[in-house]
């Protein structure tokens, strides 16, 4: 396993820089909210998994250097308020070569993307935080082959415009977050081959909204898969029907309420997918 990391400098944004890619082309939901000290379980599907949240940069580092020398590899990353960063790590799953990147400005985010899409590696987790030059962004790359596209400084339209242009593709998203300012929100997306069942997305939602949404959504037989908190506190998500039975999502926790979902969920086999922050909110989905 290769892994490579970066501590780099803040600064400025991408502006909707699009990148095909490679190969194929696919769409997804369910939901809940939270401070993370770091855990590791047991897992017959994935070894064991270390998760944390609320994490300094520099702690952010030397967690790095301490999980990757014990043969754990990132799956999902985040970074918010200023710059803290939440992510989750796992033993088994997958045998590619990964990278992780974090205090990025958008142009030191796009040179890393360019040099790692140039050795074969396709973005599976980006994340930003803060508005205008002072923009930072955090990333994990895969190396793996197959079509995507990936974008950030999209404004609403823009996203709403690239998911119909992914969709037409055959790709699914499967990455997602949203950073900038209340008044200016911006999208950092990822677009792959559909990993298995129809998909939907939906985005600039109220909790309220968000709420009816899942209820509406989960009745149809989805669930959520990818979730992200915007600097308004609206929520965007990505619901897919894959039909998995064990699972949990939660939105609008604290950072000590995310600690206490984590452990009841830990107590039951569940353990966290994704974790999303901003200005001090969290959303989580967990899984079995």
């Amino acid at each position: 396993m290769r892994a490579t990391k970066k501590a780099g400098a803040v600064v400025a944004v991408l502006a909707g820089a699009v990148v095909p890619v490679l190969a194929p082309v696919a769409d997804a939901q369910v939901s809940a909210v939270a401070d993370v000290q770091v855990s590791a379980v047991a897992d017959a599907r994935v070894g064991a998994f270390v998760a944390y949240h609320g994490v300094t940069g520099a702690q952010q580092t030397a967690k790095f250097e301490q999980l990757r020398a014990q043969g754990y590899r990132p799956i999902t990353v985040n970074v918010s308020d200023g710059e803290r960063y939440a992510a989750v790590w796992v033993k088994g799953g997958s045998s590619s070569a990964w990278l992780m990147y974090q205090g990025m400005s958008a142009s030191g985010y796009q040179k890393r993307f360019d040099a790692a899409v140039r050795d074969g590696f396709q973005p599976v987790s980006v994340s930003a935080t803060g508005a205008g030059g002072s923009a930072v962004f955090a990333a994990v790359f895969e190396k793996k082959g197959g079509a995507f596209l990936a974008r950030s400084g999209l404004t609403p339209a823009q996203f709403a415009a690239a998911n119909r242009d992914a969709a037409g593709r055959g790709l699914a998203l499967t990455s997602v977050d949203v950073y900038g300012a209340a008044g200016d929100l911006r999208y950092a997306a990822v677009w792959a081959a559909n990993p298995g069942g129809t998909w939907y997305y939906t985005y600039g939602k109220t909790a309220a909204q968000h709420q009816a949404e899942f209820q509406s959504r989960v009745k149809a037989g989805y669930r959520p898969v990818r979730i992200a908190v915007g600097p308004d506190g609206t929520y965007t998500a990505v619901w897919r029907k894959d039909g998995l039975k064990s699972w949990a999502h939660y939105v609008g926790m604290s950072s000590s309420g995310y600690q206490r979902r984590f452990d009841a969920l830990n107590a039951k086999g569940l353990y966290p997918v994704q974790v999303n922050a901003e200005n001090g909110v969290y959303a989580a989905i967990w899984v079995k």
